[in-house]
């Protein structure tokens, strides 16, 4: 090898290996950023979180101390016979709901993948009327339903139905809440994981079986306002109400999550 060319082969490598010391040098100072800007985001993040643990504290603190909730009438009644009753029309009315909804939903879903035209607009507008119209709202237009079809005769000859014994409070109930959630099934079911989707279903029935107070149904929320009006415990009976919706909802969670992971023990010893 000549002089020129080990000269030549010198400078390259001298380039290569700045070159190579160059983009190292590049990639530590990305890594060290990288890592500051962790670092002062979990600073960030804790100083957060004892703010907020902080805070929960000293609400929960300012409970206990707070005369005016009555803890012990809150014990009281979280096991009264009434309450319990309502606690179990509460729960009857969101299986049977939530059953009819669910079905409902996947009906309309399937009318909304139908190659059929109609049927796909009719799923629309279902889906639009029915999950536009506040809950609370179509409650009361089916539980005044006999104002405006008294005789119902379903289009047969002979057939004369008192309206007003058919549609009872808790009929009117069941039929405007499983139309209404039937359409947020539809939506719900239509992505993602059904369980899932069944799971939100189930806690957004649990919720809205509250509404059915307003016809003077007897469940669980209906009866805590009968006993405010004896007792005068706004508050206390109110909490009382809040305690149980809360232990159903995280029920209903806790099933679908277990199911969830015995689907998913089912896959894997299925593989």
């Amino acid at each position: 090898m000549t002089e020129t060319a080990a000269d030549d082969d010198c400078v390259g490598l001298d380039t290569l290996a700045s070159a190579r010391g160059s983009t190292d040098g590049s990639a530590g100072r990305a890594a060290g950023a990288a890592r500051r800007r962790r670092v002062e985001t979990n600073t960030v993040e804790w100083a957060i979180a004892v703010l907020l643990t902080l805070l929960l504290l000293r609400f929960l603190w300012s409970l206990m101390r707070n005369e005016n909730l009555l803890p012990g009438e809150v014990t009281g009644h979280l096991l009264h016979p009434d309450v319990l009753g309502g606690v179990w029309l509460t729960v009857r009315l969101t299986v049977l709901v939530f059953a009819l909804a669910s079905a409902l939903g996947l009906a309309v879903g399937r009318m909304e993948r139908s190659g059929n035209p109609v049927l796909r607009e009719i799923a629309a507008a279902y889906v639009w009327v029915f999950g536009g119209i506040p809950v609370l709202v179509q409650l009361l237009l089916w539980s005044n339903i006999a104002l405006v079809f008294p005789d119902i005769t379903f289009g047969i000859p002979g057939v004369h139905i008192d309206a007003v014994r058919l549609v009872t409070p808790v009929h009117a109930a069941i039929v405007g809440l499983a139309l209404a959630l039937g359409a947020y099934a539809a939506r719900a079911l239509s992505s993602g994981d059904r369980l899932t989707a069944l799971g939100d279903v189930l806690v957004t029935t649990i919720q809205a079986t509250s509404l059915v107070s307003v016809l003077a149904i007897t469940d669980l929320l209906g009866v805590v306002q009968a006993l405010d009006e004896r007792n005068h415990l706004i508050i206390p009976l109110l909490v009382v109400a809040a305690i149980w919706y809360l232990l159903l909802v995280t029920a209903a969670r806790g099933a679908i999550r277990l199911l969830r992971r015995v689907r998913s023990m089912a896959h894997t010893a299925d593989g």
